[in-house]
């Protein structure tokens, strides 16, 4: 707390898609209608909250900037389509940043790692969409190489995946990739070490609340927010994130 009482640890949103769920396909909850990202985004502007870049926030994160009033970053994941169509003209209208995590090996195609056939056609942004978000103001995370449960692998796979996830990235985008969303929020103290070692300066989990300098910064937490996640919602979702400790 601030000497104003104001909280500023760093609350994290996490989205996947912005749209209107496509008729007969799967995880409609993970759905958010573009008027209602702009809707929660003004509502935090009200809120006094200041949106960081992923750059602003790993400073933020390392205690270079500890005086931020309510800081917020906006993140993605998974890399789908919608987000260049639907997201990025909200992004760039209300003039806020935001992260998005990729699966490296799947860039341009389809979301082939889920087990249900009807969530698995999704189509992924490609290299040209990505490198256009990035110019745009919106940074790129590695969401790993296939989308796995980390925990499930053997040390070794762990590695493949974060190490190579990162490379491509790097190599597609030309820039730096220096955060990691975990798939299905499920990682462990051999996934975080992977991360270490990569270069990762950030990992950023599914579990739920705010963060802090003090924070692990290989699990960071975050507040899901899904379709159903209209205004009164969305605020007393945020209010029980706060009261945690």
């Amino acid at each position: 707390m601030t000497e104003r009482g104001v909280d500023n640890r760093l609350l994290v949103l996490l989205y996947h898609n912005v749209g209107r769920p496509p008729r007969g396909r799967g995880l409609p909850a993970h759905y958010v209608e573009p008027e209602l990202l702009r809707a929660q985004i003004r509502c935090l502007q009200r809120a006094g909250h200041t949106f960081l870049t992923a750059a602003r926030a790993l400073s933020w994160l390392e205690g270079a900037e500890t005086d931020l009033r309510r800081p917020v970053l906006l993140t993605f994941d998974d890399g789908l389509v919608n987000l260049h169509a639907r997201a990025l003209p909200v992004l760039a209208e209300e003039g806020v940043p935001a992260l998005v995590f990729v699966v490296a090996g799947q860039v341009g195609g389809r979301t082939a790692w889920e087990p249900n056939p009807a969530h698995r056609d999704n189509p992924l942004l490609t290299w040209e969409q990505l490198i256009e978000m990035q110019a745009a103001g919106v940074a790129i995370g590695s969401h790993t190489l296939t989308h796995p449960h980390l925990t499930d692998l053997p040390p070794e796979q762990v590695v493949e995946e974060l190490r190579e996830s990162k490379r491509r990235l790097e190599n597609g985008l030309g820039t730096a990739v220096e955060t990691l969303a975990y798939p299905y929020g499920d990682f462990n103290a051999q996934a975080e070490l992977a991360a270490r070692e990569a270069g990762y300066r950030a990992g950023f989990s599914t579990r739920l609340g705010l963060n802090t300098p003090e924070t692990d910064r290989l699990a960071l937490r975050r507040v899901n927010v899904r379709r159903w996640s209209y205004l009164p919602l969305f605020q007393r979702k945020l209010r029980r994130a706060y009261r945690l400790p």
